[in-house]
């Protein structure tokens, strides 16, 4: 953790993502990371964790939709990231999240994980499978001020509870609130529809996260590039534009320069 400006910055663990963001994420912060398979999503959320718990002692919570926790771990042996070392130490935890419980309180669930190892980062992968599969989950509902005064002053509708949700893009919206609810800075990553310039499928994620990062794979007839670009990022002046994103034997790693402006 460090202080820019006297605001507590989160650094990303990426070499080179940071000085696009003001020196880190606020603390706190929820962050989407969009882009199509294979532009190095899910890498990216790892290295936030492992250099989190690593160089900033800070714990983490990888919640995930999508690949067993061991595969997980496999792609940071790539990187000389040893995941299961910081597990078993109480650093890091994966939560494998089932998607065949009908009524599962994810929310729940989340919670009791993160607060287990006191996560100071939580990455959720994916807001796209987590979409799919809406219907299979209820969330917590909070109690509501009364909008039309007949409970009388100060009173709230009682509505708290758990409830199945049919719209997609009202559970992903309170999805993100009652995770961000938790205090932990977090990042949600999601697929860009194909063939489209739309950043996410749901249409209201890249509202309701404090960040969006979009990242995309440069097929040419040359060669293959990253690039990784700031969208947005409440509080902070970013820096416009798209970078180049290499893989280097020890992980994520931001060019110095601009691929396109």
């Amino acid at each position: 953790m460090a202080k820019v400006s006297g605001i507590e910055r989160v650094k990303s663990g990426v070499k080179g993502f940071d000085g696009l963001v003001g020196g880190g994420f606020i603390r706190g912060q929820s962050i989407l990371v969009c882009g199509m398979p294979g532009t190095g999503k899910t890498i990216f959320a790892l290295q936030f964790l492992y250099r989190g718990a690593v160089e900033n002692n800070e714990n983490g919570l990888f919640v995930s939709v999508e690949d067993d926790p061991e595969k997980l771990k496999t792609y940071g042996k790539g990187f000389g990231w040893d995941l299961e070392k910081l597990q078993k130490e109480g650093k890091l935890e994966f939560l494998k999240v089932p998607i065949d419980h009908i009524g599962y309180n994810i929310v729940e669930t989340i919670t009791r994980a993160a607060k287990k190892i006191k996560a100071q980062r939580i990455v959720v992968d994916s807001l796209s499978a987590l979409n799919i599969n809406a219907r299979m989950f209820s969330l917590p509902l909070k109690d509501q001020p009364d909008p039309t005064g007949v409970l009388g002053r100060d009173k709230v509708l009682k509505v708290a509870g758990y409830a199945p949700f049919e719209d997609v893009s009202q559970f992903t919206y309170l999805f993100i609130n009652r995770v961000n609810d938790l205090g932990a800075t977090s990042i949600y990553l999601t697929d860009s529809p194909p063939g489209t310039e739309l950043l996410t499928k749901d249409g209201v994620s890249e509202f309701a996260c404090d960040g969006v990062i979009q990242m995309q794979l440069n097929d040419t007839s040359k060669n293959v590039n990253r690039t990784v670009a700031v969208k947005k990022l409440r509080g902070t002046e970013i820096v416009p534009g798209a970078n180049l994103l290499k893989f280097t034997k020890s992980g994520l790693e931001v060019g110095e320069f601009k691929a396109f402006y």
